[in-house]
């Protein structure tokens, strides 16, 4: 099994919930992912680097919870080693989708909404996931800039695809 792409899709949406932008694209790798997914496949212990920029050690059976989507208005373009968003305007509780199989390829998805009060301009988006006590990023993307109304909100969705 190989991690074949991940897609990136933004959904904003007025305070009456109507589709006002829509932003698709590829997302990239951070490399807390790559670690994170060494850890669970193998069983094994690694460093990842929390969203303080602390590097802590984490174990495949060490603690899993509180799953967010982050939006934020930072244009810092993504690199490996991001470790949080450059200024975040928010958090959403983030689900998994149910694994779906296409062919040789099968899929899931991550998802959460984001409401934005006083809305903002969103301009990168992440997930992190709180292990242990302290949350690490683990997808950041930069999109182009889309702004959220007051009171609407910013539906983020990763879609994972892995190829036999």
């Amino acid at each position: 099994m190989k991690l074949r792409k991940i897609i990136l899709e933004v959904v904003v949406r007025d305070r009456d919930g109507h589709v006002v932008a829509r932003r698709r694209k590829r997302a990239g790798y951070l490399a807390n992912l790559t670690r994170f997914l060494r850890i669970c496949l193998y069983g094994t212990s690694d460093n990842l680097v929390d969203i303080t920029g602390t590097s802590r050690s984490w174990a495949y059976n060490g603690t899993r919870d509180t799953w967010l989507i982050r939006v934020g208005s930072g244009t810092t373009p993504q690199t490996p080693n991001d470790y949080s968003l450059v200024s975040e305007l928010g958090t959403g509780a983030a689900t998994y989708g149910s694994v779906i199989v296409i062919g040789s390829n099968s899929q899931f998805t991550i998802s959460g909404a984001v409401t934005i009060p006083g809305g903002g301009t969103v301009q990168e988006v992440g997930y992190s996931e709180r292990l242990a006590t302290y949350h690490t990023l683990l997808l950041r993307d930069v999109v182009p800039a889309v702004v959220v109304p007051p009171g609407g909100s910013c539906t983020v969705t990763y879609t994972l695809i892995f190829t036999a």
